[in-house]
């Protein structure tokens, strides 16, 4: 199983496989840039947005989130209407949820840590982590995505994409949750890969590995894919 990471690495080579969120930006006549992606407010925020939903979905309430306030800031969000924010993430889904989520997450940022989330990101892994998850709408996924590019750390968060995946090729049992899949895929894709094969296996998912009529004849892992061959059998 080795193999994962250097079948995935050289179908997709170092393309950027977020390709919704630059066909959105690029909607908007934005060049695609990461870095809000590394802040450590805005990557919670971003989390927030992203959860069950769409990259396209996610990045389209974010750039509401910018035309409404211009800028991203536990401040400025923490003070904003609940109302505006529904309205600037509505495309998102689920606005009614995450707007709240997001208002009361600026306003404990502000409370707790003074508006500064670098004191979590000094903070050693496991206890980053814990303070995290006392988030609002912080669960281990999103928290991971934070430690793995806020911090970075060599952290494999596990999106449903990724369960997907890694059930289907025989990695873990179909009942596997979130922290046995990761520890499955944490002895089996070395450290320094762990982030990118985070990004690898989402980008599978979605092209090849779909939830319905998976593209499996034409899938790069197809070989270690215990999924194709039982289905060829």
């Amino acid at each position: 199983m080795t193999r994962l990471f250097n079948l995935l690495n050289e179908f997709y080579g170092s393309k950027n496989v977020w390709l919704e969120v630059e066909e959105e930006l690029k909607k908007e006549g934005k060049t695609v840039s990461l870095e809000d992606f590394y802040d450590p407010f805005k990557n919670l925020i971003i989390g927030i947005l992203s959860q069950n939903t769409s990259d396209r979905n996610s990045t389209r309430a974010y750039m509401g989130l910018i035309k409404e306030f211009g800028k991203i800031t536990p401040e400025i969000l923490a003070k904003a209407p609940l109302n505006k924010i529904k309205n600037a993430i509505k495309p998102g889904g689920l606005y009614n949820l995450k707007a709240k989520r997001i208002k009361k997450l600026a306003e404990i940022i502000l409370k707790k840590y003074n508006g500064d989330l670098t004191k979590i990101t000094k903070l050693p892994e496991e206890k980053a982590r814990e303070e995290l998850l006392k988030l609002p709408g912080i669960g281990p996924k999103t928290a991971d995505v934070f430690i793995g590019y806020c911090m970075k750390k060599d952290t494999l968060p596990i999106d449903t994409n990724i369960e997907r995946v890694v059930k289907r090729i025989g990695v873990v049992h179909k009942n596997a949750k979130y922290e046995e899949i990761q520890k499955a895929l944490n002895r089996i894709v070395p450290p320094e890969q762990r982030l990118r094969c985070h990004e690898l296996l989402i980008r599978l998912g979605r092209d090849f590995c779909k939830v319905r009529n998976p593209l499996c004849e034409r899938c790069p892992i197809r070989s270690i894919c215990r999924y194709f061959s039982t289905k060829n059998v």
